[in-house]
């Protein structure tokens, strides 16, 4: 097992534990809405981002589930609080324990959840949160029909699906409809994962969804479709998940030495403005990408024109903690102390009011700087 993996999974099996050692860890709330489908009260677990509170301007996509929530949250939020890298700060949104023993009374139907979803939850997120229109649904097991049945029949109500050891039988249908729609929707633009562990009969009907995607996939429907034989469908979710969001996520962060990085600021711009108008329908946020570069030509004792990319990273992001140092960092390398301290005491007050990871960091960057400020 890859040690990332391991550790990854560690921190999960944490959770729990320190919850019992002390005060209890907080990943969510819920919240009670009023169900047309259900025709009575519905309760959901939210978990906002932890820079909701001071970004009071910014909007997140949001993650809908069929899943674990705390083990969907302990994902969100490992593989985005290092600077919303590998994957954006993102809302999640879970059916509760007792909202799906509603829905299994009913039969548990793919069609109820997510008819739910549609009239009940999504237009309740956008009304009371601060949600951006990219929307992903992730079912598994038991109910992960229900990702590809939203795929099928509510293409445009989601921009991703996943379905994560979706159990399908022969008399579903689903395989037939799936083929059905592929051949018919030429024009649908989304993102599809499947993955199966190391059961025969899920592994199986993957494999004829995998198929027919070979021979019928429209050219803007990205896919994947992954197979974690040395594990459970218990358990594969566990690894299913961060990869299905990294795999999601990967246009978003650019190498540092990748050619739209290295031919400088327009070209950047230019790759997220696409980016942003072709699949997530909001503005996607050039800053990391501007920072690698403005960081390359430092390598590369280019402080003149370092400090003038991290100059209009600032102009561009005025809220992030880190093009104030990024560009006090390239100052201090250029022996500009003076100017390069006001810009790290900003790094610094952001990092704190954004609860960031970075805070206690950026502290000591502050005191170093102000150390030798006063001996010079």
């Amino acid at each position: 097992m890859k040690p990332r993996l391991l550790t990854f999974l560690l921190a999960l099996w944490l959770v729990p534990f320190y919850s019992l050692c002390g005060e209890p860890i907080i990943i969510g709330e819920t919240i009670t809405i009023d169900s047309k489908i259900l025709m009575k009260k519905a309760s959901l677990n939210i978990r906002l981002p932890s820079s909701y509170q001071a970004l009071e301007n910014k909007r997140y996509p949001v993650f809908f589930s069929l899943g674990s929530f705390s083990t969907t949250a302990v994902t969100i939020d490992a593989l985005s609080h290092n600077q919303e890298y590998p994957m954006p700060d993102t809302i999640l949104v879970s059916l509760t324990t007792e909202t799906i023993v509603n829905f299994i009374q009913r039969g548990g139907k793919s069609e109820d959840f997510i008819n739910f979803f549609e009239t009940d939850v999504v237009p309740y997120i956008n009304k009371h949160y601060r949600s951006q229109p990219f929307r992903i649904f992730a079912s598994s097991e038991r109910f992960g029909q229900a990702a590809l049945y939203a795929l099928i029949h509510k293409p445009e109500l989601f921009q991703a699906y996943f379905a994560i050891s979706p159990w399908i039988t022969d008399d579903s249908g689903l395989v037939n409809e799936f083929e059905t729609f592929l051949k018919g929707n030429k024009d649908i633009s989304a993102f599809l994962w499947l993955s199966s562990g190391s059961d025969p009969e899920v592994t199986s009907s993957n494999n004829k969804l995998s198929s027919l995607l070979q021979k019928y996939a429209p050219e803007n429907l990205v896919w994947k479709n992954a197979q974690f034989n040395q594990n459970t469908n218990m358990s594969q979710g566990l690894v299913s998940l961060p990869t299905a969001l990294e795999s999601l996520f990967a246009d978003l962060v650019l190498a540092p030495d990748s050619t739209i990085v290295r031919e400088g600021v327009k070209s950047i711009k230019s790759y997220y403005r696409q980016l942003s108008d072709t699949k997530y329908g909001y503005a996607i946020s050039s800053e990391k990408a501007l920072r690698n570069l403005g960081y390359a030509l430092l390598s590369e004792e280019k402080i003149k024109k370092a400090i003038e990319v991290f100059e209009i990273n600032l102009k561009d992001y005025p809220d992030s903690p880190h093009v104030y140092r990024a560009l006090a960092t390239a100052l201090t390398i250029d022996n500009n102390l003076v100017a390069a301290l006001p810009l790290q005491k900003a790094a610094y007050k952001l990092a704190v009011e954004q609860k960031s990871e970075y805070e206690s960091f950026y502290k000591q960057l502050l005191t170093e700087l102000e150390s030798k400020l006063s001996v010079n």
